[in-house]
């Protein structure tokens, strides 16, 4: 069965299997991309939207290839505590402010005091704070400079069309998380190859310093030591729904004559020349 390739590389990607922790404060990424996350993340490509259905690209057997692991690092931010000059609806009640406000054109910069949210009182010495307990410290965990090379295997009907979609996407594509952008065309190839095949034989990605990479392949017929692991794609209408699904970790060497494989531009357009 043909095999389309996908290349997961940039400044900074996360892929996660679960929600915020505790108070919505942690977001952690797993070590490698997530089959829930591919899947959905092809899904965009092609245009649909989140309750559209998406069984026939969780059928795809998948499997990712890690090129360069990239290093684990963490955003940190807190918000919601600090002082403040002015409680909401005190600009209104100031005649200088309120002079300011009655001229201002909306979109346009107004050089007024911060306003505080409503989560604001006067301290012991009158001071305007936070209430006690509102600040929230989030942490967001990611991987930076990693690079993975990603494939789904099935019908070419379905494969195809996502080959396609990769070259020219119907929306921007972003690597786990909004801000994250690919540094590399995700389209790394189509090829009428199997999955173990097809990760075997397609190039490294550039500074790959390993003589063998990992490899976490759906197996087609288990067999050996597998793993169950909860990423199996269900939907994305609402919370994102998972079920379980197996993988098989494997060791593959980095490739050096590629002369049988074709490029993703020769096989989109025939026209192409060797």
């Amino acid at each position: 069965m043909p095999t389309v390739l996908i290349r997961l590389e940039g400044p900074m990607q996360a892929w996660g299997l679960s929600g915020r922790g505790t108070n919505s404060a942690h977001r952690a990424t797993q070590p490698r991309p997530t089959k829930s996350g591919v899947i959905g993340l092809v899904a965009n490509a092609l245009g649909r939207d989140w309750a559209d259905d998406i069984t026939d690209l969780a059928s795809l057997r998948f499997g990712v290839r890690v090129d360069r692991p990239g290093e684990l690092e963490s955003d940190y931010h807190t918000t919601g505590t600090g002082d403040f000059p002015l409680l909401p609806g005190d600009i209104y009640a100031h005649p200088g402010w309120a002079r300011k406000a009655k001229t201002y054109s909306p979109g346009e910069p107004f050089s007024a005091p911060y306003v505080a949210p409503a989560d604001v009182d006067y301290d012991a010495n009158g001071v305007l704070t936070a209430k006690p307990g509102l600040t929230v410290i989030t942490r967001d965990w990611y991987l930076a400079d990693a690079s993975f090379l990603a494939a789904l295997c099935g019908d070419h009907a379905i494969t195809g069309p996502i080959a396609d979609a990769l070259a020219a996407p119907a929306r921007t594509l972003y690597l786990g998380r909004r801000a994250y952008l690919p540094s590399q065309p995700l389209l790394a190839g189509h090829h009428d190859a199997a999955l173990s095949e097809a990760l075997t034989c397609a190039p490294a990605a550039e500074r790959t310093k390993q003589e063998s990479l990992d490899a976490w392949i759906e197996p087609e017929k288990p067999s050996g030591a597998v793993q169950t692991i909860h990423d199996q794609p269900i939907s994305y209408n609402g919370p994102t729904s998972r079920g379980a699904r197996l993988e098989q970790h494997t060791r593959i060497p980095v490739a050096v004559e590629l002369d049988r494989f074709y490029s993703p531009d020769r096989e989109l357009n025939p026209e192409v020349t060797p």
